[in-house]
């Protein structure tokens, strides 16, 4: 049985995913922050764990590329989810009488167009959409709703009220599944992710990302983290490609990185996801 640490509640988009990519026999660990799911998979408490790392409205959860760096971990897998809100309630609530609605911020954001039909509902944060929904169950709110997944309600035995909420339709959160890092790689993995320091010299980002050029190696990521223990305007840059780590046109290139760079630390090698329903 493997254990799977979630940042959130049972319900979680982050849940959806862990059930998806491990079904059956499995144990979902709930963590409060995405710190937590790292601490958890590095010491051995879970087998791996699920964080959300970009959403295709409002870009990328940088705390996740700090994790990456810091945490002995590695990348073994990805998922694209579309994220789909709904605003939920206990089964007696009329959608007339809500004063409060509760979510995550970023669930509330995506949201604003149908909250902005419905003025009289206050809007309260909370730090999980699927802790919002729970929170209802629990506390017996008659006359408030929660906005999460459709799996949450069916989980706290709530009643949808509004499906399919969110603003934009075309809303995707792309996850990573993280393994300590003994866990063997997919010898079929399409896809590489890499952090890397530049030389400082004129040029140097321009040197790295010819070095994939070269081999025809399609980036599809790329992204800047401050190095904070370094000088002022120092960044390492995350990096993702399409292509795993071991076939040759990988390996030259980054025999080449290794030229042009002060370090590179591969982050995982694993299956593309390109399952992206554009409904």
């Amino acid at each position: 049985m493997y254990k799977i640490s979630i940042q959130g509640s049972r319900g979680s988009f982050h849940d959806i995913v862990a059930r998806k990519k491990f079904p059956g026999d499995s144990e979902i660990i709930e963590s409060e922050t995405f710190k937590q799911v790292f601490e958890d998979v590095h010491k051995g408490v879970s087998d791996y764990g699920v964080v959300a790392i970009e959403n295709s409205n409002y870009g990328s959860f940088l705390e996740n590329y700090d994790h990456l760096l810091k945490y002995d971990t590695r990348i073994v897998g990805e998922e694209y989810l579309r994220i789909v809100l709904n605003l939920i309630a206990l089964p007696n609530t009329k959608i007339d009488n809500i004063t409060d609605v509760y979510t995550h911020p970023m669930a509330m954001n995506q949201s604003e167009e149908f909250l902005e039909k419905h003025p009289k509902m206050r809007r309260i944060e909370t730090d999980d959409t699927a802790a919002a929904v729970r929170l209802i169950k629990e506390d017996d709110m008659h006359t408030a709703a929660a906005i999460g997944s459709a799996l949450a309600a069916e989980i706290y035995g709530l009643k949808i009220l509004a499906k399919d909420i969110e603003t934009e339709k075309r809303n995707y959160t792309r996850f990573l599944i993280i393994a300590r890092p003994d866990t063997p790689y997919d010898l079929a993995a399409d896809k590489t992710s890499l952090v890397i320091r530049g030389k400082n010299i004129p040029g140097a980002l321009y040197q790295a990302l010819k070095c994939f050029n070269d081999e025809d190696i399609n980036l599809s990521k790329i992204e800047s983290r401050p190095i904070v223990t370094g000088r002022a305007w120092d960044y390492y840059f995350y990096l993702d490609f399409e292509k795993g780590l071991n076939v040759p046109a990988t390996q030259r290139a980054m025999k080449e990185l290794e030229k042009v760079t002060s370090m590179v630390k591969v982050l995982g090698t694993y299956k593309r996801d390109d399952k992206v329903d554009e409904e």
